[in-house]
């Protein structure tokens, strides 16, 4: 079983909400729970001096801090019932440390705290970290922000029904397959979404012919639409009814969706990426999550190409 890998912040008074739902996440699944952090500091080098006997008493100190912390908050999460692997590293190069520690414990999901309650906008707060792991992570990455999972916590699947001509296989099956397992593990309800974008009218008027009949008018987009998510749910054994449309900017549309209706996870898919592009999650991808104001989980198709794997 591929386990769960919790990304720890790096204060280690911070209150590790990637942790506590992590841990709940992996005894959901059943899954082993690796728990990360890399407690190198900088400050405490020039301190106390580079490979000098201060340095070692004082990376003995911080790594037994680090390792009490971590038993503490898995003891107050109930987590005795897991497997847990606690990764407690000391790498100058954050980066490197990350790679090698996903790398090495091939797991099925990432969770990592992105939540900052001080912003004026309470939207995710991703920092270069958080886009190593989207863009790079061979796996699956959940983002989550302070707000803790307690009632209901509702999870939209975010879907295309123009992929694989309106069948539910591919990404929109990897998604949906993720967005189940989520609403399982928190025994919520689970409903697809999908956002119309209106072509310019004029646009339409002078390509005439070339477009399709279901796209002339507003409300033929919307029916269209509706028919063919009504269809994607019905084939993932949601019912017809277990569905969003949305119009408007995908990112916009989601994003303000999901910030009327918190705590709402919010899923959505990645797709392989060439040599040349695959440093970009992709743009639709990379702006939802920008504008995203809750729990984000991103997931990678099974051809997604990881440049940590080259």
């Amino acid at each position: 079983m591929q386990p769960v890998f919790v990304v720890l912040d790096s204060q280690l008074k911070a209150p590790q909400v990637a942790l506590i739902k992590g841990v709940r996440l992996a005894r959901g699944m059943r899954a082993p729970l690796v728990v990360f952090v890399n407690a190198y500091s900088a400050a405490l080098v020039r301190a106390a001096g580079d490979e000098s006997s201060p340095l070692i008493q004082a990376r003995k100190a911080v790594n037994h801090g680090w390792q009490a912390r971590i038993e503490a908050l898995l003891d107050e999460c109930g987590a005795q019932d897991l497997d847990v692997d606690i990764r407690i590293e000391w790498v100058k190069d954050d980066d490197e440390a990350l790679r090698d520690a996903v790398l090495d414990t091939r797991p099925a999901l990432v969770v990592v705290h992105a939540g900052d309650d001080s912003h004026p906008l309470k939207r995710l707060l991703l920092t270069p970290r958080h886009w190593q792991l989207l863009r790079k992570a061979p796996c699956s990455v959940l983002c989550v922000n302070d707000a803790p999972w307690v009632g209901d916590v509702p999870v939209l699947a975010a879907v295309d029904p123009d992929h694989d001509e309106g069948r539910l296989e591919g990404l929109n099956a990897a998604i949906v397959r993720a967005a189940r397992e989520m609403s399982d593990v928190l025994d919520s309800s689970l409903d697809l979404a999908h956002v119309i974008e209106h072509p310019d009218e004029a646009l339409i008027l002078i390509a005439g012919e070339a477009i399709p009949s279901y796209v002339d008018t507003s409300g033929n987009l919307r029916d269209y639409y509706q028919n063919r998510l009504s269809a994607l749910a019905e084939q993932a054994g949601l019912g017809a009814e277990r569905h969003v449309l949305l119009e408007g900017s995908p990112a916009a549309a989601l994003a303000e969706y999901q910030s009327m209706h918190m705590p709402l996870l919010l899923v959505l898919g990645t797709v392989h990426r060439g040599p040349l592009r695959r440093l970009l999650l992709g743009s639709t991808a990379e702006k939802i999550a920008q504008q995203a104001s809750g729990d984000l989980l991103v997931v990678k198709d099974e051809h997604f190409s990881s440049p940590w794997q080259d």
